[in-house]
């Protein structure tokens, strides 16, 4: 049977590794690539996650409330899940144009299988053509991103927010082991923020911090479009998103509470007086 037009159109992707790094790669084909914003983003259309699960795996991470089963949730940051027909999906959404679209709100879009797969630069891809063109906020602390500057280029409504959560490195490989360091992020912001791509700096949530006011002067020196901060989201029980007890416990051993979060808050906004905080720092592009 000789393919159709409409296959010749989707590239295959290359092979699915069964790991990658610590992480279990599991894949499947999804109904739909958008989901429509609700809660804490409802200020966008859609929301866009090209996967389910992520091998960061930040101590912090509320996103792994949303997933299926206890095991899993005790297991983040060790399996990852690739919707691998996101980008037919994507092509075959109508409507995009002038749509808010953030991307992504329970993984990261450039998690190490990313630079294997690129998934994400294909859904960019089909962003970027000119009938299309949404209005697109990327979410990630990946310093892959500057890879796709090309095609962030192409978007006339982009902006890239970068999450930075402290300015030790020690204290952020004790929440985030496996995640890049906020240097290389630092740098690939602003190499996304020289090619003309506006950006965020997201400091959510807020790791303690050894010198807020250094801290603070380092990143105005990004000249960030949006600057943002919010604390670790508060526990309300076992059937609502929530800072994950790992965390919290790694806050305890360093004294880090609401009182010492607001007085570094208060030292960053000194310096940053644009500087948001919570929902209203995550505004549609």
């Amino acid at each position: 049977m000789m393919p159709s037009q409409l296959d010749l159109l989707f590239e295959p992707l290359p092979v699915i590794p069964a790991s990658i790094g610590q992480a279990e790669v599991g894949s499947f084909d999804t109904k739909q690539i958008l989901t429509r914003a609700t809660g804490f983003m409802s200020d966008y259309d859609y929301t866009l996650n090209p996967f389910v699960g992520c091998s960061f795996g930040c101590s912090y991470c509320y996103a792994a409330f949303f997933t299926a089963t206890a095991e899993r949730r005790e297991r983040w940051g060790f399996w990852v899940e690739v919707k691998r027909n996101a980008v037919e999906q994507l092509r075959r959404s109508r409507g995009l144009y002038g749509k808010k679209i953030y991307m992504s709100s329970v993984t990261d879009p450039y998690q190490p299988i990313e630079r294997e797969l690129q998934l994400t630069r294909g859904m960019l891809e089909i962003m970027a053509e000119p009938e299309r063109q949404p209005r697109l906020v990327v979410q990630t602390r990946s310093p892959l991103v500057a890879r796709d500057i090309d095609l962030l280029s192409k978007l006339r409504h982009v902006r890239v927010n970068m999450t930075i959560t402290t300015d030790d490195e020690a204290i952020r490989k004790r929440f985030e082991p496996m995640c890049p360091s906020n240097d290389r992020r630092i740098e690939a912001l602003s190499e996304v923020k020289r090619a003309g791509v506006r950006i965020g700096v997201c400091v959510t949530p807020m790791l303690p911090l050894r010198d807020p006011a250094a801290f603070a002067d380092r990143l105005a020196a990004l000249e960030a479009d949006v600057y943002v901060a919010q604390p670790f989201k508060p526990s309300r029980g076992p059937f609502a998103a929530s800072t994950r007890q790992m965390a919290t416990d790694i806050l305890d051993e360093f004294g880090w509470d609401e009182r010492r979060y607001r007085r570094a808050f208060d030292e960053l906004r000194k310096r940053i007086p644009q500087l948001h905080e919570g929902q209203e720092g995550f505004m549609p592009e």
